[in-house]
């Protein structure tokens, strides 16, 4: 049975840094000590924002981010399902903000639905790539409109334009 503690993959900023992680010995051992001991099969979550699956300076085209998600996140995930269970999660930003320009009459819990799918898609094929079959889900969230966060966004949605 899984050990219901998560490990903890903080300050990696590219797919890259977390694979090289992943495939060296010395994860395992600090693995083995974030659980107290022996190695454990841990549940891992994988969090990818929406950036990830763009390059800096290319087009946010469905063969470029699956382009990402083929050489970097595939390999990254199939090395940590070696020894753990791990559920992959995923933001969206980039892809939505881009299908909203695309389709201005469409509500955003829409466009964040036909994201979630679109990227959920694919992972599942880069993943079957790799020889391992993932299973995609589209979430729901439903969100207080009266949160306070609302009165000062942080977190913007799509491209970010100049003063020009």
């Amino acid at each position: 049975m899984a050990s219901t503690r998560m490990a903890r993959f903080m300050g990696f900023n590219a797919f890259g840094q977390m694979r090289r992680f992943c495939s060296e010995e010395p994860a395992r051992k600090i693995i083995a000590e974030q659980v107290g001991g022996e190695a454990k099969r841990l549940k891992v979550v994988v969090a990818v924002g929406g950036n990830a699956l763009i390059r800096r300076g290319e087009r946010l085209t469905i063969e470029n981010q699956l382009k990402a998600a083929r050489n970097d996140a595939a390999p990254m995930i199939k090395a940590l399902m070696k020894d753990h269970l791990v559920v992959l999660t995923h933001g969206n930003g980039p892809q939505v903000g881009e299908l909203a320009l695309e389709r201005s009459a469409a509500t955003f819990d829409v466009l964040g639905a036909e994201s979630q799918g679109q990227i959920g898609y694919i992972f599942a094929q880069a993943m079957a790539g790799a020889g391992v079959t993932a299973t995609p889900l589209v979430t729901q969230v439903v969100v207080d409109p009266t949160d306070a966060a609302f009165s000062n966004p942080m977190k913007f949605v799509g491209p970010v334009y100049g003063a020009k």
